[in-house]
């Protein structure tokens, strides 16, 4: 293969790389906005919302009421913080990223080639 044509293959792979992550930082990024208005409080997967909630034995045949753990709801609120600050650290830096690959690589793709 020619050095030029090695050329364009690596800047047109790394422009697609650009374009992609720019893609799926904008989605990411527009999810977690979604998220943070449509919901009360950052939701986490389904496990981590209702483990807090424990079932005590059941009296001599009474109604079960959940106990709710104090401690616990505390530990959910730092859980939320943390997805919360991971999901928006991943998409700007997804955003970012392919930001910078695809404004730098884009002048040697779209420039009008000398002869």
């Amino acid at each position: 293969m020619k050095r030029e044509t090695v050329k364009a293959i690596f800047t047109n792979l790394l422009f697609v790389i650009g374009v992609i992550l720019v893609i799926v930082g904008a989605s990411r990024g527009i999810l977690t906005v979604v998220r943070l208005v449509v919901f009360d409080s950052y939701p986490l997967d389904y496990y981590a919302e209702t483990r807090c909630t424990l079932l005590p034995a059941r009296p001599d045949g009474g109604e079960v009421m959940p106990i709710i753990d104090g401690n616990c709801e505390e530990s959910l609120e730092h859980e939320r913080k943390i997805k919360l600050t991971d999901d928006i650290v991943n998409s700007v830096t997804m955003l970012l990223s392919g930001l910078a690959l695809t404004l730098s690589f884009k002048r040697f793709i779209f420039s009008k080639k000398k002869e």
